[in-house]
């Protein structure tokens, strides 16, 4: 599978830059989900259980689960090889899989969904859960929007697709898929991978 994610390294962003961003995603995502009532959709900070894990403890009990060898032929990370791959991005499939794992025994979450550039994190998390035995977590991809010259449509990316009017207003956000070449429409609307392993 071929992945259009990014050579360089994440930015590190303070926690307040963070708890904006995620208030932002909510209104964004409510007029979606819904947040008040039965089976109401909540959004939850891993903050809130990274923050407390002892290194020792947590590279013992789930870094051992992992094989160094099957994370460096993951594509986001062979990208990266080429250019530097610090330690922080090498862990970073041990954490989203471990956010996976605690959500699931938290709170029941089957399901991790993301871009298809996240393949090989999600794979992670559903492989962790399954060597801790149980079978009945799912992951699901998409495949990613790119820009005109075929780059990722990233946060940082010159014509980037948001969701937010402010960032991106109704009528362009119109115009963009009124604007599709007929040949790339299939692309933008079709398939999603579902792996259950």
């Amino acid at each position: 599978m071929t992945l259009l994610g990014k050579t360089d390294m994440r930015k590190m962003i303070t926690k307040e830059v963070i708890e904006h961003n995620v208030e932002c995603i909510k209104k964004q995502v409510e007029k979606f989900i819904s947040f008040k009532g039965e089976n109401a959709a909540i959004i939850v900070n891993n903050a809130t259980w990274l923050s407390d894990l002892k290194f020792i403890d947590f590279i013992r009990e789930i870094g051992s689960l992992f094989s160094v060898n099957k994370m460096l032929a993951a594509e986001c990370y062979k990208q990266r090889l080429e250019t530097g791959l610090t330690f922080f991005e090498m862990s970073y499939m041990l954490m989203q899989s471990y956010d996976f794992l605690y959500l699931y025994n938290k709170y029941g979450c089957k399901l991790q969904m993301g871009g298809n550039d996240q393949w090989s994190n999600i794979i992670g998390g559903v492989e962790l859960i399954r060597k801790i035995g149980k079978d009945d977590s799912f992951g699901l991809t998409f495949k990613l929007l790119t820009t005109k010259e075929g780059k990722k449509m990233g946060k940082t990316e010159k014509g980037a697709l948001w969701l937010d009017p402010n960032k991106t207003s109704p009528y362009e956000f119109y115009q963009y898929w009124r604007n599709i070449e007929d040949r790339k429409c299939r692309n933008c609307f079709k398939n999603a991978y579902l792996f259950t392993y």
